[in-house]
């Protein structure tokens, strides 16, 4: 996750899916490459063991991983519009949701698993008053990276810093 404005009306913060892109390259270039590479050196294992058919499955499955779950998510808190606005960009199409700021009532580090032990796994969440949940995406941070992400976006809301319990 990056910040990509801060000031005092405006907090504009992006995450991109870098481990997806990572995976959908290794789908569609490196494994084809490896298949092709063993048909130059054992071109009749390529037949028995239907390497063709796994060659087309990892190229459809790169693609479809990259379009499904490569898109790039901008969070924009603005307080002179009193709106959140999240922009989902994908390769082909980019979605706009809209939210209004008063409408959120808490933002907070949530344990995804019943044991709230530090070692577990947190997201960061914001609350509405209308009790939907809203994760906010940030895969590959730490749990005192993602303490700070919402600590930040807490105090840009008027809100008290959120403190781990130990």
């Amino acid at each position: 996750m990056v910040i990509l404005e801060k000031t005092p009306t405006q907090l504009k913060l992006r995450h991109r899916p870098y481990f997806i892109w990572q995976l959908s390259g290794c789908l569609v270039f490196s494994v084809p490459l490896l298949i092709v590479l063993v048909s130059l050196v054992l071109p009749w294992i390529v037949y028995m063991l239907g390497l063709y058919a796994l060659f087309a499955f990892n190229l459809v499955a790169g693609i479809l991983l990259l379009v499904c779950a490569g898109r790039i998510f901008i969070y924009h808190f603005d307080k002179e519009t009193n709106s959140l606005l999240i922009k989902r960009r994908g390769l082909f199409k980019t979605q706009v949701t809209l939210y209004p700021l008063s409408d959120i009532f808490q933002v907070q580090l949530k344990s995804t698993s019943w044991n709230q032990a530090q070692t577990s796994n947190y997201q960061i969440a914001i609350i509405f008053k209308s009790g939907k949940q809203l994760s906010i995406k940030s895969e590959g941070k730490t749990l005192q990276q993602k303490l700070e992400i919402v600590n930040l976006i807490r105090r840009f809301l008027g809100m008290s810093p959120q403190k781990l319990a130990d």
